[in-house]
């Protein structure tokens, strides 16, 4: 997971924001295994198997923090569910 998602944010332009949404969309779209493998040591507890994996995501992304990126705030867009909800924004560096 954590290689996947470091190609993803190396493919986002220096001094961009992007947020957990935009990561997240990209492994289902390129790193489909990856996302699934990962989403499935969460399917223990079936009822929040999404938002936990998506949590754990999050929290992968956050383990950059200060080394390709640094959080600058939080955003509201769409999720996996065509949904808007709260997530975390990163700045790449």
């Amino acid at each position: 997971m954590e290689k996947a998602i470091l190609s993803i944010i190396n493919e986002i332009p220096k001094n961009h924001i992007f947020d957990s949404h935009f990561i997240i969309n990209e492994l289902i779209k390129g790193y489909s295994d990856v996302y699934l493998t990962f989403a499935s040591n969460y399917a223990s507890n079936n009822s929040t198997v999404t938002l936990t994996s998506h949590r754990q995501i999050g929290k992968k992304i956050n383990e950059l923090d200060g080394t390709v990126l640094a959080q600058v705030g939080k955003a509201w867009s769409e999720n996996i569910h065509k949904r808007p909800s709260e997530c975390t924004c990163w700045k790449k560096l």
